[in-house]
């Protein structure tokens, strides 16, 4: 039960650490007193950081694989699904399942991982070369996005703030983990 718990938190945390800018600015929508974006598309998923942190975490609780494969880099999903012995896009909807549906995300904050932000970006960076198979020189920026999820069901509306690691490779932005460190 702990196992499953903690496999939660980690899967919000990695969802709400991906923003970045699209140079066209949103419209902010309010529900029900509760803040947040237009949903995001595939042809943004890969555009800014902000847009892939909450597009996986749409994609979770939305129940959209083609949106959760779009965070990642091409082959990536089948690398790992070979190597997990199963989906794991399966593998976080069966943890990230919530008693509610997701009503919407919005991008809070970020960080760049670098020194001036007291962060050591080289192992991640090693660890996105490991993972992508991206050659290092090709990383460019890793960021930790804040990203808030709002949840509603007949009895309430909640809203949860996930961290997430996202970096920028051959001009495109990705997924890589849910961040773990002290919330910004």
């Amino acid at each position: 039960m702990r196992k499953i718990a903690v496999s939660v938190v980690l899967i919000l945390v990695f969802v709400l650490c991906f923003a970045g800018c699209s140079g066209k600015k949103e419209e902010i929508i309010s529900k029900e007193e509760k803040t947040y974006e237009d949903p995001v598309t595939l042809e943004q998923v890969n555009t800014d950081g902000r847009y892939v942190a909450r597009a996986f975490l749409e994609s979770i609780f939305s129940d959209n694989k083609d949106l959760f494969e779009k965070c990642y880099p091409a082959g990536f999903i089948d690398r790992v699904n070979q190597a997990a012995g199963g989906d794991i896009y399966e593998q976080y909807r069966s943890v990230a399942n919530i008693s509610g549906e997701i009503s919407g995300t919005a991008y809070v904050d970020s960080r760049d991982v670098k020194a001036e932000n007291g962060m050591d970006e080289a192992p991640l960076r090693s660890r996105i070369c490991m993972t992508s198979g991206f050659e290092y020189s090709e990383v460019g920026l890793i960021q930790i996005q804040k990203i808030r999820g709002f949840f509603a069901n007949d009895l309430e509306s909640i809203e949860s703030d996930f961290y997430i690691v996202v970096y920028e490779a051959d001009g495109n932005w990705y997924m890589l983990e849910t961040y773990k460190g002290a919330e910004f």
